[in-house]
């Protein structure tokens, strides 16, 4: 009943019964005053979730976030199997609660209501690092291009369209692309094809907008042909790229998740036309059990590629030239909320 009171917070609607009965999966951890729980750069083998006390995330000795009682830490990490990319110390004498990622892997078996409400809650807060860092980056960049805009499309290209049949091109298959997803390399046919049923296919002509910044948006996005320009408005009417996307990435993760507008335009590239393939709120919301819990982790590592190209652009703007570690460390410390 302990257990179940603690996380009652985090774990919200699941039944005592439930919690109870992974409690055997956690371990009981106590740092006293200043001891540290993890060190940025070392490898995730652990998440945890704060019982009791407080605890400092910081990088490069700049404390980024204060963590306290009900907050789940080092989720994100875990997921994306990466390094530790901050430190955490403990502010007083804090009881935490640990699970290790062989037990994980069993939470996510055995109770996957439980497993899933992690996943979601990682997959949250990194759309929200992804948009923070977003915003630090229009905020420096001078721009590269003129922002994007949409196109109407004139009454002789329509009917040259229609003349030869141009507009109805067959999309291509999508299982191969979703097989480029390390998540779903493995996965069954019946899960692939769930994942599939739960698209639409678009072709975009090279040039032309799937989406601008600002726009309303609630789904998520995997390019299948073609190339995809990430850009962000900044002053002046101009835009700066952030990204360039190639066949395989899935995009436009932070609306679906955050229910928030675009904080960036994605463009056909200059060179290439795309095909693209939606997932809507709706399809998102009834992709349920294995298929969903896949297709759930695929777009984590999705968010942690997009936090790797932010992250890169962020310090070459700040420093001008080719940054080192301790570089990232600076300027990620700079960043409000950004912890791993």
């Amino acid at each position: 009943h302990e257990l179940a009171h603690i996380f009652l917070e985090f774990f919200g609607d699941l039944p005592s019964d439930r919690l109870e009965s992974a409690a055997l999966l956690w371990e009981t951890r106590i740092l006293e005053e200043n001891e540290t729980l993890w060190w940025q750069g070392e490898p995730s083998v652990e998440i945890a979730f704060v019982t009791r006390g407080s605890l400092s995330v910081h990088i490069a000795e700049e404390e980024i976030a204060i963590l306290g009682v009900g907050d789940l830490l080092g989720e994100a990490s875990v997921f994306t199997k990466e390094d530790r990319t901050a430190s955490i110390t403990a502010l007083e004498r804090t009881e935490l609660l640990l699970l290790s990622t062989s037990h994980l892997e069993t939470l996510r078996s055995s109770h996957p209501d439980m497993y899933d409400r992690i996943l979601n809650s990682s997959l949250n807060k990194m759309a929200q690092r992804v948009q923070q860092m977003g915003k630090e980056i229009a905020k420096l960049a001078i721009g590269d291009s003129a922002r994007p805009m949409r196109k109407e499309e004139s009454t002789l290209k329509k009917f040259w369209k229609k003349l030869t049949g141009s507009g109805n091109k067959a999309p291509p298959n999508l299982t191969s692309i979703l097989r480029k997803l390390p998540k779903l390399r493995s996965a069954s046919k019946e899960v692939l094809q769930q994942i599939i049923d739960a698209s639409k296919p678009h072709f975009v002509e090279m040039t032309n907008p799937i989406f601008l910044e600002g726009e309303q948006g609630d789904s998520v996005f995997i390019l299948a042909e073609g190339c995809i320009d990430v850009k962000r408005n900044i002053m002046g009417g101009k835009s700066e790229k952030l990204a360039t996307l190639y066949p395989g990435a899935l995009f436009g993760t932070g609306s679906l998740l955050l229910s928030e507008k675009r904080n960036a335009a994605c463009v056909a590239s200059e060179q290439t036309d795309v095909w693209i393939f939606e997932f809507d709120r709706n399809a998102y919301s009834q992709l349920s059990g294995e298929s969903g819990r896949l297709w759930r982790e695929s777009l984590i590592a999705a968010l942690s590629f997009q936090l790797r190209n932010a992250d890169d652009r962020l310090v070459s703007l700040k420093l001008g030239g080719s940054p080192t570690i301790s570089d990232f460390d600076k300027i990620r410390g700079a960043l409000e909320g950004y912890h791993g």
